[in-house]
């Protein structure tokens, strides 16, 4: 398993609102590893900045070694660095190191207007820190003094923009402009400059927005987000944290860095959307293995009567890498238990348990993972509701739907390809040509599913299938270990190194 990480270089916030604090806990949220390098400690709260003290600048070029040399980052941003000594200190570590994405948050001073960069400090920023940066997140008023003009109208943004980059920035994104009710981000990347526009929200817990516009933007980065991709959501995970903030002290409160799970309301699009997008990049998921794959489906008529974990056990031990339990008219408590008892069983083989349709049951059984159909719940909400560690599978019957789903956090597709008589279909079965055409405009794997036999497995595999699904084949035979065994032959010819 390899997970992604994050390092912030800033100032702590006793108050836990912003700086090293509100870093940490927007990595957390999103689904990064966190380091952190202190800079400067600072005594606050939601009334203000009262007093702050630098750490001396050898000790922060300790802790960036400490931290780089071992743990390493694939994305890593800069934030309160008190002053030209600790500039210099930071400067001189990540142009050894030489990160892949440094994102620059020019914190220069606090919004009660107390100073948190020396003038000096400020000099050394845009002569040597801005060149090294990937991203530079400034406010209005921070690229006003960086730029040496006063901010005030759209010309202002492009002109500030383009200086910004000028000085060495990749990618300049201006944040918490107000315009006509909006709140936008004004974003220049060297060629083509945008606006990321949201609602203006009056809310009362807006302390530590830009720390933690800052560090979203590196934890996208660090999970392998495109640049645009990852202002968009950084901008949606602030706006989420002030739409679900709550009272904290008497003064100006912090955003809630954490709303994709208290209060996590899945009912919310953006809650979902932003908590899905998180758990896509996780790679903690079962493997849907070996390829190709036999994939039973137990359930239905032909297994009336029939103790499914018995079924399952002598799927799992024969080869079956997947097993999906379908019961669409069973009490939501039988499925369950059911469930839990093929699971370990299934597990003891090294084969998957897959629930179909419900996400619920999937859940509370602890299966590896869900299959839906294109009228169940959308692969979206279910990773939501899911987390990042199961699985998530989707029937397509089209090129839009395969590649919707894939956008969506598909884990595989299943496509009906022959006619079935196993199961009602509400659409036709798309043959070897929609496997091959979905093949070609989709990267996740493809099972076959629909009248499937050891007989026309093969041709399925050359089409582009990564396995099949069946059912009556298995199932409605006599003799269910021996044509278990006789898909195994030909999927392990099939694997074999001339092919």
């Amino acid at each position: 398993m390899k997970i992604s990480k994050a390092l912030t270089i800033a100032g702590s916030d006793s108050g836990g609102g912003a700086g090293i604090q509100a870093d940490l806990k927007t990595f957390a949220a999103l689904g990064v590893y966190g380091s952190s390098v202190i800079t400067a400690i600072t005594a606050q709260n939601t009334l203000g900045v009262t007093h702050s003290a630098g750490i001396n600048e050898e000790m922060v070029a300790r802790q960036l070694d400490a931290v780089l040399a071992d743990i390493g980052a694939d994305a890593a941003k800069t934030g309160m660095l008190f002053d030209e000594k600790v500039v210099e200190a930071v400067v001189d570590r990540l142009a050894h190191y030489r990160l892949p994405c440094l994102v620059v948050d020019p914190v220069m001073m606090a919004t009660s207007q107390a100073p948190l960069l020396t003038q000096r400090g400020q000099e050394l920023l845009r002569e040597r820190l801005i060149p090294l940066a990937s991203f530079i997140t400034p406010n209005c008023a921070e690229a006003s003094a960086l730029c040496g003009f006063k901010i005030e109208g759209e010309r202002d943004l492009y002109r500030a923009a383009r200086e910004l980059h000028a000085r060495g920035a990749d990618f300049v994104v201006i944040t918490g402009v107000s315009r006509k009710g909006k709140s936008l981000e004004f974003c220049f990347d060297g060629q083509e400059s945008g606006k990321i526009t949201g609602p203006m929200l009056d809310s009362p817990y807006t302390h530590g927005t830009g720390c933690a516009f800052s560090a979203a933007l590196v934890a996208y980065k660090a999970q392998g987000a495109s640049d645009w991709s990852a202002v968009v959501m950084a901008k949606k995970y602030v706006t989420n944290g002030l739409r679900y903030g709550y009272p904290v002290g008497t003064g100006t409160g912090p955003l809630n860095h954490m709303a994709s799970f208290y209060p996590g309301d899945l009912k919310d699009g953006e809650i979902a959307s932003a908590r899905a997008y998180s758990f896509k990049e996780w790679e903690r998921r079962p493997q849907i293995k070996p390829v190709p794959l036999l994939n039973l489906i137990i359930g239905g008529p032909l297994c009336a009567g029939q103790d499914y974990a018995e079924l399952a056990g002598i799927a799992a031990s024969n080869g079956v890498g997947m097993i999906q339990l379908r019961e669409k008219s069973w009490e939501t408590r039988q499925l369950i238990e059911t469930a839990q008892k093929m699971l370990p069983i299934c597990h003891a083989y090294g084969s998957l348990l897959i629930i179909n349709d419900r996400v619920d049951v999937a859940l509370a059984a602890g299966a590896d993972g869900v299959h839906l159909g294109q009228t169940d719940l959308d692969p979206q909400t279910a990773r939501a509701i899911l987390g990042p560690g199961r699985i998530v599978g989707v029937s397509a019957a089209s090129v839009a739907e395969a590649v919707a789903a894939e956008a969506s956090g598909a884990d595989y597709l299943g496509v009906l390809v022959y006619p079935s008589t196993s199961k009602d279909c509400p659409y036709k079965a798309g043959g070897e040509d929609l496997l091959q055409r979905i093949g070609a405009n989709v990267s996740i794997p493809l099972i076959a599913i629909g009248g499937i036999t050891p007989h026309n497995t093969s041709s399925l595999l050359a089409a582009g299938a990564s396995g099949v699904a069946v059912i009556s084949a298995i199932l409605g035979n006599d003799d269910p270990v021996s044509v278990i065994q006789e898909f195994g032959q030909v999927l392990r010819n099939w694997g074999e190194p001339d092919r």
